[in-house]
């Protein structure tokens, strides 16, 4: 699509969500595009890591690396009249944050939605792909009358955990893999310097044990983190109750090898993508594996290791993930 000002419609919810914040963030670092998030994004925004009026409902692991960093573009975003001005064709494409938690507009406003491209996403730790689910069926039955929304050729569907069990059930969907991504400012311009084998988090707990390291989160500052990560050659990260993870980015972005256990059992439709044993990162099975083949490594070895991460983390930028994201859309001029 070639226009001048792309207006996108980013429909939010109030708890984080990894795949669509990254998204929000890289798009509003695209010129040329106006996104209006809906309503506010709140924890995305400077001062928005915590809830005001209650902090002990702050963003997981501290808001670390996505959260607190967005400003509003000068003169501020109008929100208002969103229902209207989408009737009126205003906006170029919407996109759903999280379609399993949103599912509710789809169903209120699928005929707005129907008139542009519609963008939906699916970052959860779930390998189910919607609209199969089991809640949704209880509260409405089969009969939504989605069908035809869904399998428009504008529609299209981004998931991270695409698995065999990800089965379209005779539904005629675009469905697109999609990971996490990093800020461009987070990442490394170069190799740091190195001066400790691993960092003081290690979440592998096979491992930590071996080492006598912690396995539970260590810092309260997000600095301290990043300069305990920066100054590691190595970096420690494992499947949680999905394979995609922020600190496989992390780790990435501040030039320390990403070594990940059992990345070999992680099916191809998952993400993350493009993690290579033994190219850009260090598949293991067990803490005497890892440590085995570390101590086997030349330092060239090494290095081009970390280079090669750290070059993955570029490609993997909120940035490049959102003109992606369009790309797959046919959003792209």
């Amino acid at each position: 699509m070639s226009k001048a000002q792309l207006r996108i419609l980013f429909l939010t919810n109030d708890r984080e969500d990894y795949l669509a914040d990254g998204l929000l963030h890289g798009l509003r670092q695209l010129p040329g595009l106006e996104v209006v998030d809906y309503p506010r994004k709140e924890c995305m925004y400077e001062g928005g890591r915590q809830c005001k009026v209650a902090p002990e409902f702050g963003v997981r692991g501290g808001g670390f690396s996505l959260y607190g960093v967005l400003t509003e573009p000068q003169g501020g975003i109008d929100r208002s009249f969103i229902w209207q001005r989408l009737a009126a064709g205003w906006f170029d494409a919407v996109l759903i944050g999280n379609v399993w938690r949103q599912w509710g507009f789809l169903l209120q406003w699928r005929e707005l939605f129907a008139a542009q491209p519609l963008l939906l996403l699916d970052g959860d730790d779930d390998q189910r792909l919607y609209p199969r689910s089991g809640t949704r069926l209880r509260q409405f039955g089969i009969g939504t009358g989605l069908t035809n929304l869904l399998e428009l050729p504008s529609t299209h569907m981004f998931k991270r955990e695409l698995t065999n069990r990800s089965r379209k059930w005779g539904l005629r969907l675009n469905v697109h893999p999609l990971a996490f991504s990093i800020p461009e400012s987070l990442i490394s311009l170069k190799l740091p310097n190195k001066s400790q084998l691993f960092p003081s988090h290690i979440v592998d707990r096979d491992l930590s044990n071996k080492l006598g390291a912690s396995a539970n989160y260590v810092f309260a500052d997000e600095q301290s983190y990043r300069s305990d990560l920066a100054s590691s050659r190595f970096g420690i990260t494992t499947r949680r109750a999905g394979w995609d993870c922020l600190r496989h980015y992390e780790i990435a972005a501040a030039g320390a090898v990403i070594c990940f256990r059992d990345l070999d059992k992680k099916p191809v439709g998952c993400a993350p993508h493009g993690l290579i044993d033994g190219l850009n990162c260090i598949s293991y099975g067990s803490s005497d594996d890892l440590l085995k083949r570390i101590n086997a490594l030349s330092l060239q070895e090494e290095v081009e290791l970390q280079s090669l991460a750290l070059a993955w983390a570029q490609s993997s930028s909120t940035k490049n993930r959102s003109l992606q994201l369009l790309k797959y859309a046919n959003l792209l001029a």
